[in-house]
């Protein structure tokens, strides 16, 4: 260890910690020892890293008459220090792998908490917490495919990312819950709008990077998470990330809802989870997640790495692509909290962190006139049920040519009768596929609204296929106009999502359709009753 007086920065400040040269803990004249360095090279300049400082004292001034050291006196640049070689002598035996040429395990472990963009030569021990699915994207500029591992060891986590070759070299071969020896990626620094990992560096694979199974992986520690109480989501800022686990009371069924920003169809499921802190909130799951959750399950133990906050209702949570979902974890922590519930949980009442319109269409929404949602002077999308009886179906605009391609529903221009120009993926298509766009007024006992139903809650109410329906238009008018009138004075039982909107100075409630059943009129009637009966009271 050395002490350093910061007088000129030689050095490049690499610790995991960079709060002491922002909060000004670290300033010109502050002499401070040196925990942790390593030195390198980078365009042709020796560089010396500090990987971990602590202050010694403070000064105001130099002491003495510091030189700068020429650089043929550099010392010659190396990549081990003490803050690189901690396992180098306890490495396990892989099989021949200890000691292999690049590939293999090295003589030296790097630990994660010491990478920096400017190493070249480290190799990384670490167990795999999280593997994405595979993504595509397309634009202008082609087309492509990505997913992304999470990786940990004893001193910290990081995030890497393969693209297209590397997809298709690595993605069938790594394996979640498995420690390997990795190298010869490339480090920049991390894209924090991407991930919740605690690194400032993410990886990136590429045509040399080498990924050897360890066999050995009793010396990784497995994931460890730092769980937060539901009932304190509330003292948690908007779009954080924190660890939570719970028990689900409540599942609800997989739903399809069209993205505002990108107008695609994405599935989603809601849960309600509830904890040992006397709280309980909505839990929602996109794609894959949301499609692969056994709905079956009766009160399962959902643990969540890296759940996200939202505010929207209350305080509630998401699985997003950076958060690692598990059900039923065999752990300490699931079987405490499973124990709990059966004796205690089940039988107690529980604070709602979420408001039942935050939850979501597909969760218990609280039968609503549209009377009640006009008076009650919206701040914010509501979600409600409602029993009403469709008056009026605008026949005008109902479909649109979209998109043919799975991943684009945007509208697409006519180029000539063979050619569909969709701008959006800017490409021509020989064809196009139906969509609809469907706008009916419901009205109920207190009044009526329009309520606008996209394609599945669309075809839902008309019995149809937009394909089958499109075809129909174009084959036969007349049975087309059948299957919009014949939905006329039908009553349903439709869940909808109630905002205001502004249009022209005028303030007004827009109503869609996020999923339409058929009145069940047995529960309809014992609802009345019991409305009836809370009224006598």
């Amino acid at each position: 260890m050395h002490d350093v007086i910061i007088w000129t920065y030689y050095g490049e400040m690499m610790t995991s910690d960079s709060s002491q040269i922002t909060d000004g803990t670290v300033t010109r004249f502050t002499i401070v020892k040196v925990e942790r360095s390593s030195t390198t090279t980078a365009n042709n300049r020796n560089l010396l890293l500090f990987l971990d400082i602590s202050v010694v004292t403070q000064h105001t001034e130099k002491i003495g008459n510091p030189v700068r050291m020429d650089e043929s006196n550099m010392p010659a640049p190396t990549t081990t220090s003490t803050a690189t070689v901690p396992y180098s002598s306890n490495l396990p035996n892989t099989g021949g792998l200890a000691g292999a040429a690049p590939g293999g395990a090295p003589g030296t472990i790097f630990p994660i908490s010491s990478l920096n963009p400017y190493q070249n030569k480290w190799t990384i021990r670490a167990r795999v917490t999280k593997k994405s699915d595979i993504r595509t994207w397309s634009n202008s500029k082609g087309e492509g495919k990505l997913f992304s591992i999470e990786l940990m060891d004893e001193t910290g986590e990081i995030r890497c990312t393969g693209f297209t070759d590397a997809v298709d070299k690595f993605f069938t071969t790594i394996e979640q819950d498995k420690v390997y020896y990795i190298s010869r990626c490339t480090l920049k620094t991390a894209n924090k709008q991407y991930t919740s990992i605690k690194n400032d560096y993410e990886m990136t694979m590429n045509n040399d990077t080498s990924i050897v199974l360890c066999e050995d992986a009793a010396a990784v520690p497995q994931v460890q998470l730092n769980y937060t109480y539901i009932s304190d989501l509330d003292q948690v800022e908007k779009d954080a990330f924190v660890d939570v686990i719970g028990v689900a009371t409540t599942i609800g069924d997989v739903t399809s809802i069209t993205a505002r920003a990108s107008g695609k169809q994405v599935v989603k499921r809601e849960l309600k989870i509830q904890d040992k802190s006397g709280a309980a909130t909505s839990l929602t799951l996109w794609g894959s997640d949301a499609e692969g959750f056994d709905g079956s399950l009766v009160n399962p133990v959902i643990s969540v790495k890296a759940a996200k906050v939202s505010d929207f209702g209350g305080r509630t949570l998401s699985v997003s692509f950076n958060s690692t979902l598990q059900i039923n974890p065999d752990n300490p922590a699931s079987h405490e909290i499973k124990g709990w519930y059966e004796s205690y949980g089940k039988n107690m009442t529980f604070k709602q962190m979420s408001s039942s319109q935050g939850g979501g269409a597909n969760m218990e929404t609280p039968f609503k006139t549209f009377q009640e949602v006009k008076e009650a002077k919206l701040e914010q999308p509501e979600y409600f049920s409602n029993s009403g009886t469709v008056v009026f179906v605008k026949k005008d605009n109902c479909m649109y040519q979209a998109c043919p391609s799975t991943d684009c529903n945007k509208k697409v221009l006519m180029e000539s009768p063979t050619e569909y120009r969709c701008e959006k993926c800017d490409k021509l298509y020989p064809n196009f596929k139906y969509r609809l766009m469907l706008t009916v007024k419901v009205a109920d006992f207190t009044g009526a609204d329009w309520v606008t139903c996209f394609q599945e809650t669309a075809e839902k109410l008309l019995g149809t296929t937009s394909a089958e329906l499109g075809a129909l238009k174009e084959s036969n008018e007349t049975e087309y106009e059948k299957v919009l009138d014949q939905v006329t004075f039908k009553s349903k039982n439709f869940k909808l999502r109630a905002r205001l909107e502004s249009y022209m100075d005028e303030t007004r409630m827009k109503c869609t359709a996020m999923n339409i059943d058929d009145r069940d009129g047995l529960t309809y009637g014992r609802r009345l009753l019991d409305e009836i009966k809370t009224l006598e009271s």
